[in-house]
């Protein structure tokens, strides 16, 4: 089974991937946080620095474009070729209501014509291999009986289905069962995404999709990051698990430098990812809470050297 790692703003960026990839494992694909475009312009250049070569020297993500026309699609198509990717992602699964309330992201999912229209064109002047990231519908999960239609018109290298709606934002539960009725009517490769935490997670998703082949992992690889490694069968001993979180946890800590301009800003960015990791951790409320009272990045690096990180 391959096994992708979502793009999460703001946490699964070039700094989480590489340090990932040094330190726990490799996604068999990863996706960049989308880079949005509208009305010609990059709404922020910073997303852009996300998908520099020079930042993923380890793993290369497949970009993601948000924006709901192909002229936009085209400045991004430009940032792609120039930086030598091939494949690109459209994000039209963003629930937060600033992104879907401007018929962005999972916004679009209930106006199929406009989604027919910007594949359409799209795919007239592409040069790039296309796959899509999707909900259910943004209201309702039966909205999809009318999206099936029009992406099977097009040649989708791969679909991956969030089984939320946008309403839902990523409140309850997912809805497999809604994927499991509406994947196999799709003409491209589907992958199921949505609340995959752990190996009984995948396990239940399969007595109601035996055909699942490709599975995206978010939320599940922030609380534990060997949830790799378990999905494909490897259990590491505790010792070995905790030198590598504290690697990894180090190395973000150093790339972060780049990105970021002083400490505050550092500690605010893996503090949320602490936020995460403390449900999946052995005593990870506790780190978290020692890591939230930390004023310094050196502060910091003392409280994850002192302990024990076990998932």
């Amino acid at each position: 089974m391959k096994i992708y790692l979502a793009p999460l703003q703001g946490l699964t960026d070039w700094i989480f991937r590489e340090s990932f990839y040094k330190h726990i494992g490799e996604f068999d694909k990863c996706f960049s946080p989308f880079i949005r475009v509208q009305n010609g312009e990059f709404v922020r250049h910073s997303q852009c620095r996300d998908i520099l070569p020079e930042h993923n020297l380890l793993q290369k993500p497949v970009p993601q474009f948000l924006g709901n026309d192909a002229d936009s699609f085209a400045l991004f198509e430009e940032l792609c070729v120039k930086h030598g990717y091939e494949e690109a992602n459209i994000n039209l699964g963003c629930p937060f209501p600033k992104v879907a309330n401007r018929s962005l992201g999972a916004g679009l999912l209930s106006e199929p014509q406009t989604i027919e229209k910007l594949l359409h064109d799209i795919f007239d002047r592409t040069r790039l291999r296309i796959s899509v990231k999707c909900r259910l519908g943004y209201e309702e999960a039966t909205d999809f009986e009318s999206l099936i239609p029009v992406f099977n018109r097009f040649p989708l290298t791969e679909l991956i289905l969030h089984a939320r709606t946008g309403k839902q934002q990523y409140k309850g539960e997912a809805d497999a069962e809604a994927f499991a009725r509406y994947a196999p009517r799709l003409n491209m490769p589907v992958c199921y995404n949505g609340d995959i935490c752990s190996v009984a997670d995948v396990e239940r998703l399969l007595s109601l999709a035996p055909f699942v082949e490709r599975i995206m992992v978010g939320r599940g690889i922030l609380q534990n990051p060997f949830l790799l490694s378990r999905l494909r069968g490897a259990e590491l001993p505790d010792d070995e698990k905790s030198n590598r979180l504290k690697a990894f946890h180090r190395t973000i800590t150093e790339l972060c430098s780049e990105k970021y301009s002083g400490d505050l800003s550092i500690l605010k960015r893996v503090t949320e990812m602490w936020e995460h990791q403390a449900v999946g951790v052995e005593d990870g409320r506790k780190i978290y809470k020692k890591v939230k009272k930390c004023r310094s990045v050196e502060g910091y690096k003392v409280v994850i050297s002192e302990s024990m990180i076990v998932v």
